[in-house]
């Protein structure tokens, strides 16, 4: 009863942090055989939204964003594309920011 206990209570902890921070993740599901997918959204302006896809390592992660208003780009980074050679298997996440009035985008993820 206890493990249940502590383990309810650091859910709870981590499902609040990440409300607090205002980042809920998104998983990116890939049709059956395919290795990309393609999301679409919307922010406000200074939003973030942050998803995620699993690879495996030595996997390439490649991801693309577009917008037709508004500056989105990921992780901060001022770039529209960003590549990960993956080092450790699991869930690899690819945020997007907007720096500037509220908009919609495109995000493209392929892993090879």
């Amino acid at each position: 009863m206890r493990t249940l206990g502590t383990f309810l209570v650091t859910a709870a902890l981590l499902l609040g942090a990440n409300s607090a921070f205002g980042q809920p993740y998104k998983k990116i599901r890939f049709a059956k055989g395919r290795t990309s997918a393609t999301v679409a959204g919307t922010l406000t302006a200074g939003g973030r939204v942050c998803y995620f896809a699993n690879a495996r390592r030595g996997q390439t992660l490649t991801a693309t964003i577009s917008s037709r208003t508004g500056k989105v780009n990921i992780f901060e980074s001022g770039e529209t594309s960003y590549t990960l050679e993956v080092e450790y298997p699991g869930d690899q996440s690819i945020c997007v920011d907007n720096l500037n009035r509220a908009t919609s985008f495109s995000l493209t993820v392929s892993i090879l």
